[in-house]
């Protein structure tokens, strides 16, 4: 996890984290709308979009300054080191979120908070254990969130935000060899059939009924 201030964020940044050759996976702009603007609860990315191996990671790009009652990205570091955790709830059904007894293990006072001016980016790998709480502000939270991995991961599900550019490598070559990851990852739904929303997911609310087609995740 890190958050890089007041600079243009390239692809440089992501090879620093995963190796000389990057491949796109998806992106995605994210509103988390004024005065109660919903929370998006504790989860880890991974298991949205499994991979072969764990070097997916996310740069978002804040779009306004984005301050404390904005509903910032807030991330335990050091998390991404531990398990993958169930996102399944107690009836079996896919939520997207940490279950109550483990977002009641997480040391709150370790968690960091990812306030920004415009422009700055954060970048958290697809293992760490992140949330972020409802904008409170008068203003919206635009964040611009785009995924990447090594070049030698390789997506075992449908990608639910599919574009022209998945799978597109933007900085060094192709991979010859995929490498997999001995640690096992969770599974999700199909998403082949449509997506709602993380905040639809983690609200449990009815989304076999008049399910839409695939749209935005959050953050």
């Amino acid at each position: 996890m890190t958050s890089i201030p007041r600079i243009t964020w390239n692809h440089r940044a992501i090879a620093d984290l995963v190796g000389p050759d990057v491949k796109f996976h998806q992106s995605k702009l994210n509103f988390k709308w004024s005065q109660g603007g919903d929370e998006v609860k504790w989860h880890q990315d991974i298991s949205f979009w499994p991979h072969t191996n764990y070097s997916p990671c996310t740069a978002g790009t804040y779009v306004y300054d984005c301050t404390a009652d904005q509903g910032p990205l807030g991330v335990l570091p050091g998390s991404h080191s531990g398990p993958v955790v169930n996102q399944y709830n107690d009836k079996d059904e896919w939520v997207g979120c940490l279950r109550p007894e483990d977002v009641a293990k997480i040391d709150m006072s370790k968690v960091v908070y990812l306030e920004g001016p415009a422009g700055s980016v954060t970048i958290h790998n697809c293992r760490t254990l992140h949330h972020s709480k409802a904008n409170w502000s008068v203003i919206p939270r635009p964040l611009l969130l785009n995924v990447y991995s090594a070049a030698d991961a390789m997506p075992y599900t449908y990608n639910p935000l599919p574009s022209k550019y998945f799978g597109a490598i933007v900085r060094g070559k192709p991979a010859r060899w995929a490498y997999h990851d001995p640690r096992p990852c969770l599974l999700p739904p199909d998403w082949s059939g449509g997506y709602t929303s993380i905040f639809a997911l983690q609200q449990e609310e009815d989304w076999k009924k008049d399910r839409p087609k695939a749209v935005a995740a959050a953050m």
